[in-house]
């Protein structure tokens, strides 16, 4: 009995320092935001046509991008994803949280204080894993290796998530020859509304953008999701000439064209620039000049497309 006395009183006072010590944790160790933790499936009802079936070649109207964006984007063809290099690179972050395929969110906590060391998401389509750094750690120097995730660092306000990143690999805003550069960088804030996780992103670039371009993407709670491993591997899917990648020369304007013409957007109006982001801007479409016929960018395309053979 006296043994068993002492085993209780011992166990009693293991106990009360434990509590004790948790309650002496820091603040930061304490758990007082909404957690974001679990699995989330991606929602649609906004941007659909972007981010599922893709936008059309030409299609930047609205998006503060520079001319040196559309330069580059007039010389992107879609074929270029069949190169065996090209087809198993992953989306770079600030893209990655509009891509398709659930999420997956989780943290991770300093084994003895329980302070949040990181985030973690995890993105179905190429196993695309981001981890956020909530400690507080030294930010790498400007000469590290940059990646397609980048470095990406958070702190709670409230029950809302900040993060920032960069340090990414040169990228894309939209899947259809927009591009990012290696400066480029970009906001986050993550927040949830009961079984609706809210990510708006706001996005930096010096030589891409002349405005920060802001998206938001919704995600809905799940009790669980199958994340399977995402196997890609390279295929030579269309033989070609070694050095042969498509493009379409600075000349070849017609592709980019089409689309606009196509649906009676103002060919000046497709091309984007921060002044087609606002309502006042259709004032100015009054009086831009009528679309060439159809039939005209279509026999273009032809010739075009003849010429490339011919190369």
């Amino acid at each position: 009995m006296a043994i068993t006395r002492r085993l209780s009183t011992t166990l009693a006072v293991l106990f009360a320092g434990a509590g004790a010590a948790l309650l002496c944790l820091p603040a930061g160790a304490q758990d007082n935001h909404q957690t974001l933790d679990g699995f989330w499936n991606p929602l649609f009802d906004e941007d659909q046509p972007e981010r599922i079936p893709g936008p059309d070649q030409g299609d930047y109207a609205g998006l503060p991008i520079t001319a040196a964006a559309a330069s580059v984007a007039q010389t992107w063809d879609p074929e270029v994803l069949t190169i065996p290099y090209l087809q198993c690179r992953p989306h770079p972050a600030l893209y990655g949280i509009r891509g398709v395929g659930a999420l997956r969110i989780w943290e991770t906590l300093d084994q003895q204080t329980l302070q949040q060391v990181a985030i973690n998401t995890w993105i179905v389509a190429w196993e695309s894993q981001r981890v956020i750094w909530m400690d507080g750690r030294p930010h790498p120097p400007p000469w590290a290796a940059h990646s397609f995730a980048g470095y990406s660092v958070g702190h709670w306000v409230g029950d809302d998530l900040l993060v920032h990143t960069d340090m990414f690999k040169r990228g894309w805003t939209r899947r259809n020859g927009l591009p990012t550069s290696d400066q480029a960088n970009f906001d986050e804030r993550m927040f949830r509304d009961g079984d609706i996780l809210t990510d708006v992103t706001m996005i930096t670039d010096p030589q891409y953008l002349s405005e920060p371009l802001v998206k938001s993407t919704e995600y809905q709670k799940a009790d669980s999701l199958n994340f399977a491993t995402y196997p890609c591997r390279e295929v030579t899917e269309i033989p070609r000439h070694e050095g042969d990648v498509p493009m379409h020369l600075p000349n070849q304007t017609a592709v980019e064209q089409d689309y606009p013409v196509r649906n009676r957007v103002p060919l000046k109006a497709s091309q984007g620039g921060a002044d087609t982001m606002f309502p006042e801007y259709q004032d100015a479409i009054r009086t831009q000049p009528a679309n060439p016929p159809i039939k005209q960018i279509e026999q273009q395309e032809e010739q075009q497309d003849h010429a490339d053979e011919n190369l």
